[in-house]
């Protein structure tokens, strides 16, 4: 009798434990990037969950796939917007989800200027990271707000409480953001385009497989290392039909 109850028990945990690993799986999602201002797609902007740390590309539309699960964390970034994350909701894990970026003030596009012998990205940079401390130095303010898409719970980084644990979590969150910012400045579709003679959907898939890290890019600071870096992964390349149409 005690080896059978012994066998029910190993049978119902086993089951317990499919049961909660299927809860937990995670699915393919698409959702859409926009302009908050616009409301115009974002195009080739880097879409990141926090979780499972899978960073994929939107698409000439705006869009992009995803693997979520309800309570991820999604994270946006691109050239000449503010940073924005997304909690993924029971609703939104099923439906497409919908996502928008704050414009930079002062964005005049993904280009080289001069400012005090400053570029493009140290500009867009300085300007987040102003308005980043200005929030972290505040009085404490709820760290969760209604994402700006309406579609789910954010973390507000730039409206952090003085409590030490949330403010290394927000450090951590902004450095991220910004290295892939920083990515994004780099390895653009302008350049990979002229390389490889990609566009839309074929463009977005070559970014999204071969986006090189941030690490990788700051000591690698020449346009000539980045040629060469593409070329060579080029010679790999095979295009598949899963890609974000």
């Amino acid at each position: 009798m005690k080896k059978f109850y012994l066998v029910i028990f190993i049978i119902a945990a086993c089951l317990t434990t499919s049961s909660y690993s299927f809860a937990q799986k995670s699915d393919k999602k698409i959702g859409f990037l926009k302009d908050s201002t616009t409301q115009m797609p974002i195009v080739l902007a880097s879409v990141t969950n926090l979780t499972t740390r899978e960073t994929v590309m939107t698409s000439s539309a705006g869009k992009f796939l995803i693997a979520v699960k309800p309570k991820d964390i999604l994270s946006f970034a691109a050239v000449g917007y503010y940073f924005d994350t997304l909690t993924v909701t029971q609703e939104n894990s099923t439906n497409a989800i919908d996502a928008y970026l704050k414009p930079l003030g002062a964005y005049l596009g993904n280009v080289t200027v001069s400012s005090k012998g400053l570029n493009r990205y140290q500009l867009d940079s300085i300007e987040r990271r102003k308005e980043f401390l200005q929030g972290i130095a505040g009085y404490m303010i709820p760290a969760v707000a209604k994402a700006n898409s309406g579609a789910g719970i954010a973390l507000n980084i730039d409206r952090f409480s003085k409590n030490e644990k949330k403010k290394r979590r927000a450090y951590a969150f902004y450095e991220d953001n910004e290295n892939e910012a920083y990515i994004n400045y780099r390895f653009t579709p302008e350049l990979v385009a002229s390389l490889t003679g990609f566009k839309d959907d074929a463009l977005q898939a070559f970014m999204q497989t071969y986006r090189p890290s941030a690490a990788w890019l700051r000591s690698n600071l020449t346009k000539e290392d980045l040629v060469y870096y593409i070329n060579a992964q080029l010679k790999n390349y095979k295009p598949t039909r899963n890609e974000v149409r």
